[in-house]
């Protein structure tokens, strides 16, 4: 997957096990990561501050920002490590509680949500499967998921996104009607 993050208001992230261990991978806007914490931190000039508190803060407002679930019970950000780059920064978090077996998978990632147009990208691998999904507010930033033994399974849709079917069914049915009475009207002319 293609991880670069150069457009400030995408992100991207890939969950996948390591030697044993859950890993996840983010690559970072900076530009939009700066934006972003900077209307987080309203009572801080990030500016000012030193590389090592701007990374604690960093993170901090990381793990503040997401939840992951496994069969119900909440995996933890463990430990991090960040890199960052003028333009990009890449942060890896350990997830040693992520069960080595597991049925279902919810996410809820709203990271630089205070980025108009954020997206992030999301996908979770293992050797033999994956599932992708881009997470945005049309979403409410959520990913639900079931692991069955050949595949990742999408569990239900947003509210948006099941409304935005809906209104697309409805539109289209309404089209078909509005075309079906013109013709019917046109040949009652004699056309």
């Amino acid at each position: 997957m293609d991880t670069s993050a150069h457009n400030p208001n995408t992100a991207s992230v890939v969950f996948s096990p390591t030697n044993g261990v859950w890993v996840a991978q983010f690559t970072i806007s900076q530009e939009g990561a700066s934006y972003a914490l900077n209307k987080y931190y309203t009572d801080t000039d990030l500016s000012s501050i030193d590389a090592d508190t701007y990374k604690t803060l960093y993170i901090d407002y990381l793990r503040k920002k997401m939840r992951l679930m496994v069969d119900n019970q909440e995996v933890k950000f463990s430990s991090a490590g960040i890199k960052l780059g003028g333009h990009q920064t890449d942060i890896k978090f350990l997830l040693p509680d992520f069960p080595k077996n597991y049925k279902e998978v919810y996410l809820k990632l709203p990271i630089f949500e205070e980025n108009e147009g954020q997206h992030t990208v999301v996908k979770f691998v293992t050797n033999t499967k994956s599932i992708r999904k881009v997470m945005s507010r049309s979403n409410s930033y959520d990913m639900h998921f079931e692991n069955n033994d050949t595949e990742f399974i999408g569990i239900g849709a947003s509210k948006s996104e099941y409304s935005k079917t809906i209104f697309g069914f409805i539109l289209s049915i309404l089209i078909f009607l509005g075309i079906y009475i013109s013709r019917k009207r046109y040949k009652q002319k004699g056309g």
